[in-house]
């Protein structure tokens, strides 16, 4: 007799499923096609709900790095203001970065994602009141863009601010935005512009004064427009330009003392959300190599005033601006810090690599008959440091030159328009960011209130 170990009824099963092998596949086929509806109803509810809010999603995702990137293209941030569910906090999240990119495409998208018939939210409208006193040049031209855009009232006594800066250009666009307010009280402000070194500032100037004073002082703005010069690619004012502008300003003068208003714009107290509206801009750090080899790094040069130039040897403008820093160096010596940053690497507006003419004798070497000039010919980096290295020695720059490859640096202070100069003070942030040539005086003029402390500026979040 077999011992019971009490299994029988489990030998009696096990041995009718054996013997019963086609109703066990039907069970389990059964239960799988109870299984199956519910496994694809749930991937398709994934699916739908991922559908429906996969631009949230991934605007969440690309926020972070957008964000933190310090040289991200300005096409990112402006996809990513305008997937925001709340453009304006999107705005004021891309400003508070610092970031010297985010801050002028936040600026700049107040007044595309605005309706221009509703009021400007009070987070927008500090701002473009800040931006009118920003070291960007493009952040001010935005800034008084924007608020025109909504007739703020403080234009006026904005621009007034701009005419004594010691950039033209800022004491141009103050005069611009301010013939616009035909606003009299301003008029005894704009007076010492007529004796402005720069004519067309003048002309400009006497132009505002007429309107107001509603009579010609015999100068129109085309006699004093800067000429092109081929030859140097800066702006040149014709010797007559200056000479008719002196003597309409004598008349204009002597007009506006016997008959102009006495009572002048104070300037608004500044107060509320615009209180200490000026925003000082942390430069950050790099670490780039000079032609010879040196290595500079920015933190390395605090206590100097530096100011770092973005040029390429195919710029005619960039080129022809050398000589004015070249004076710059000789005459500050080592108390001033210029870096020339060459962006020769880079494609330009036409995606070329290298540059689409070089001056004759700029960089020329056994390569220089190959096809450069399309991006499936593009130079070497050899090349183009070779090309730099001949123009820096043919041009006498006295200054280190450094060879930014990667676009790691010009990406940063958005140096894509040539030639852009940015002076950063001793403690390292951007006093001043600009594109276009400069003469000396108006580099010293820089420099000198670069070196100065100012007690009253807010460094912006980092």
């Amino acid at each position: 007799m077999q011992p019971d170990w009490g299994l029988t009824g489990t030998e009696d099963r096990m041995s009718t499923v054996m013997n019963q092998p086609e109703k066990v596949h039907a069970g389990l086929a059964g239960g799988r096609s109870g299984i199956r509806p519910m496994a694809l109803g749930a991937v398709l509810l994934v699916a739908i709900v991922g559908w429906i809010f996969r631009e949230p999603v991934r605007a969440r995702l690309s926020k972070g790095p957008t964000l933190h990137n310090s040289a991200p293209p300005a096409s990112d941030l402006e996809e990513l203001i305008a997937s925001a569910p709340s453009k304006t906090a999107a705005i004021v999240e891309a400003w508070n970065t610092g970031r010297i990119v985010h801050r002028e495409v936040a600026i700049r998208q107040i007044a595309q994602s605005q309706s221009k018939t509703a009021p400007l939210p009070t987070e927008l409208e500090a701002i473009l009141l800040a931006g009118t006193l920003d070291p960007d040049l493009n952040v001010r031209e935005a800034a008084f863009s924007g608020l025109m855009i909504w007739s703020h009232a403080a234009v006026p006594a904005l621009a007034l601010r701009q005419l004594t800066d010691k950039d033209p250009d800022i004491r141009r666009l103050g005069l611009e935005f301010l013939r616009r307010s035909n606003d009299s009280l301003v008029a005894n402000s704009v007076i010492p512009l007529l004796d402005d070194a720069q004519p067309d500032i003048a002309a400009l100037a006497l132009h505002t004064l007429g309107r107001w004073a509603g009579r010609n002082f015999g100068v129109k703005l085309s006699d004093a427009v800067a000429i092109l010069n081929d030859q140097t690619g800066l702006k040149e004012f014709k010797p007559e330009s200056f000479a008719k502008v002196r003597v309409a300003a004598v008349e204009a003068k002597a007009w506006w003392q016997a008959n102009g208003p006495t009572n002048t714009l104070p300037l608004p107290a500044v107060s509320g959300p615009t209180s200490n509206p000026i925003r000082r801009i942390a430069a950050g750090d790099f670490d780039l190599a000079a032609l010879d080899g040196k290595r500079f790094r920015l933190s390395s040069l605090r206590g100097k005033v530096v100011l770092i130039n973005f040029w390429t040897t195919w710029c005619t403008a960039c080129v022809g601006e050398l000589p004015a820093l070249i004076e710059l160096r000789r005459r500050h010596g080592s108390e001033l810090v210029i870096l020339g940053i060459s962006l020769d690497n880079l494609a330009d507006s036409h995606g070329h690599v290298g540059g689409h003419e070089t001056p004759p004798g700029e960089g020329s070497d056994a390569h220089d008959g190959d096809d450069h000039h399309h991006e499936d010919h593009a130079p070497a980096l050899k090349d183009i440091r070779r090309k730099v290295e001949a123009t820096a020695k043919r041009r006498g720059i006295n200054y280190p030159v450094l060879i930014d490859a990667y676009n790691e640096v010009g990406g940063r202070f958005n140096g894509g328009e040539l030639p852009t100069t940015v002076i950063i003070d001793k403690e390292g942030f951007v006093r001043r960011r600009f594109v276009g040539p400069r003469s000396v005086a108006v580099f010293e003029g820089m420099v000198a209130e670069a070196a100065q402390p100012v007690a009253l500026l807010a460094p912006s979040p980092r």
